[in-house]
C-alpha cells in the first residue's frame, strides 16, 4: 500500500494544537495553532502530544516528516515546541528556538526513520511520541519516541532540564516496543507505560509494562499483562490501538491500555479484576446470562499505581 500524503493544507505543515483560553465558560471558543515552522514531506506525523504545567508553560511534541520514499519509509525529526504563557499571545508556541537554524521548535532528535504501516506482530505502526513535564519544575521534561534503529519499533526515552533547549542521550531504549505513555507525579517519579512484543514466531506475546524511575537511571518494571500475540485474530487495524495513556494525580499514576481479554490469571502477573462476566476457573468469558461462553477479544484495561 502506498501512503498518500496530504499536501492541500498549510503548505504541508499539518501539526496543530487546538486550544481554548476560556475553557471555564459555557461555550468556549477554540483556535487552531499550526506549530510546524519548517518544510515537510507533504504533512507532519498525525500524532501531536501536548502537556501543560500549572505555571503556564505548555510543551508539545510531533514528528516533522522531512521525506517519504516509495516504500513508505519516513525520515523525520522529533520536534518539541514550547509556549511560556498558556498558548496566549500573537505567536504561540514559538518560545523554544532551535540553535542550529533559528526556527521555532527544537529538533530534539534529527533524522529518525520508520516505515509507515509496518507491523510489529499484528500491530500496525505509524510512530508514537509522548512528553511529560515535572509538576515541581517546568524546566524538566521527559520525551519518548519510536524509530527503526535496532528493531522495527525501538522506543527511546530522553530528558531535558533546560526547558527543552538540549536533551540528554537515551535514558532507556526498548526494542520491539510501541505505544509509549509518560507521566510525572508530584514527587518527581516518572512513569512509563508501553507495550512490547516478546518471544519468537509461533510463541510471541504482547506485554504491557509500567516502569517507574526517580532518577532516569534505575527503572522498576511491573508487567501488567502478557497475552498471546496471535489470539484473537485481528478484525481490523489498529490491533491494540494507536496509543495508550498515562497520567499522574498527586503521587498516583492512572493508565489505560488494550490487551487480549482471554481470562487467564497467568496473563496478568500483578493481578486483574474484570468488569464483565467471567469464569476464571475455566478461563472463559461469559455472556450477559452468565453461562453462555463468549469469544475473547481486545479490551481496555485500567491501571492505578502509587
Amino acid at each position: 500500500m502506498r501512503f498518500n500524503l496530504i499536501a492541500s493544507c498549510c503548505s504541508g505543515r499539518t501539526a496543530t494544537v487546538e486550544q481554548t483560553l476560556d475553557a471555564a465558560v459555557a461555550a468556549p471558543t477554540f483556535d487552531s495553532v499550526r506549530i510546524e515552522k519548517r518544510s515537510t514531506a507533504g504533512q507532519n506525523g498525525p500524532q501531536i502530544r501536548p502537556v501543560v504545567h500549572r505555571d503556564g508553560t505548555v510543551y508539545a511534541v510531533f514528528y516533522g516528516w522531512r521525506s517519504v520514499d516509495i516504500t513508505n519509509r519516513v525520515t523525520a525529526d522529533v520536534v518539541v515546541v514550547r509556549d511560556d504563557n498558556r498558548g496566549a499571545g500573537a505567536y504561540p508556541y514559538t518560545d523554544l528556538v532551535d540553535n542550529s537554524d533559528g526556527i521555532a521548535g527544537v529538533r530534539a532528535i534529527q533524522g529518525i526513520t520508520f516505515t509507515i504501516f509496518s507491523e510489529l506482530g499484528q500491530q500496525r505502526l505509524i510512530g508514537n511520541p509522548s512528553i511529560a513535564v515535572d509538576p515541581r519544575n517546568s524546566s524538566t521534561v521527559y520525551l519518548a519516541w519510536a524509530d527503526e534503529q535496532t528493531s522495527v519499533s525501538t522506543l527511546h526515552i530522553r530528558r531535558s532540564t533546560d526547558r527543552g533547549s538540549t536533551w540528554d542521550s537515551d535514558l532507556r531504549t526498548i526494542a520491539n516496543a510501541t505505544n509509549p505513555a509518560l507521566a510525572i507525579n508530584s514527587i518527581g517519579k516518572v512513569g512509563l507505560l508501553y507495550q512490547r512484543l516478546t518471544g519468537t514466531a509461533g510463541n510471541q506475546r504482547w506485554e504491557t509494562h509500567l516502569e517507574q524511575t526517580t532518577d532516569g537511571s534505575t527503572w522498576h518494571d511491573s508487567v501488567l499483562a502478557s497475552t498471546p500475540a496471535a489470539a484473537p485474530v485481528p478484525q481490523f487495524q489498529l490491533y491494540l490501538g494507536d496509543y495508550i495513556y498515562l497520567m499522574a494525580v498527586g503521587r498516583t499514576f492512572y493508565g489505560i491500555s488494550s490487551a487480549s481479554n482471554s481470562p487467564n490469571r497467568a496473563n496478568f502477573p500483578n493481578g486483574v479484576r474484570y468488569q464483565r462476566n467471567v469464569d476464571f476457573a475455566n478461563n472463559r468469558l461469559l455472556g450477559i446470562d452468565r453461562s453462555t461462553p463468549v469469544a475473547s477479544s481486545i479490551d481496555a484495561f485500567f491501571v492505578k499505581s502509587s
